[in-house]
């Protein structure tokens, strides 16, 4: 089999844009964690206690502090939590922004026609160190049969290292795969791990080559 496969990842900050490695990427605020969120991880967590004192100054009036609290509380939530990738589909060409893809309606593909993918990436490492903020991913990929049979795939594919000056809570992968592949049914799994935790998610996605 042989595989040329293309990957842009994107990753953008709330503020601006910014391309690293061939790669752009957008992203927009999110909402920070409710208060049932961070009491639901218990009492005695430090979450928990840092989302009274956030309650205690919106009492007080003082909105922006207690936004600066909340925006402490939401990255170490995301930190600690398991790395996942919510959203992994074929689409019809190549995204350019988070968010922004029409989904592939077949996952049957033609000889020689590109297979493009777009993935979501939630809870990856992001490191602070002083001013700046550091994510370590790296993406594999493996191709398998109908009947499991390994037929190839690299590991690692590409290493990933950015330096922020905020942290970036969305972020998105965009693949391209051209195969050389016998008419048959397989199985694209994408791999990413994050080195800055030893995280990792996976993701498969069943085909088919005319």
């Amino acid at each position: 089999m042989k595989a040329l496969p293309v990957l842009l990842l994107v990753l953008v900050l709330l503020l601006g844009s910014v391309m690293v490695a061939g790669a752009q990427r957008e992203v927009a605020a999110e909402p920070p964690p409710t208060a049932q969120e961070v009491a639901s991880m218990g009492e005695g967590s430090e979450e928990a206690g840092r989302l009274k004192e956030a309650a205690s100054l919106l009492e007080g009036g003082k909105v922006a502090e207690a936004r600066e609290i909340l925006d402490e509380v939401r990255l170490s939530l995301w930190n600690k939590a398991p790395l996942e990738c919510p959203v992994a589909v074929f689409v019809e060409e190549e995204p350019e922004s988070f968010g922004v893809y029409r989904t592939r309606p077949s996952r049957v593909f033609a000889s020689g026609e590109t297979m493009h993918v777009y993935a979501e990436l939630q809870n990856y490492t992001i490191l602070q160190d002083e001013e700046v903020y550091h994510i370590f991913l790296t993406v594999s990929y493996n191709v398998y049969d109908s009947e499991g049979n390994h037929l190839g795939g690299e590991n690692p594919w590409e290493n990933f290292r950015f330096i922020t000056q905020r942290p970036v809570y969305e972020f998105f992968l965009r693949l391209s795969f051209d195969f050389d592949l016998e008419p048959g049914e397989y199985t694209l799994e994408v791999i990413v791990k994050d080195r800055l935790a030893e995280k990792e998610t996976s993701f498969q996605l069943p085909f088919k080559r005319l």
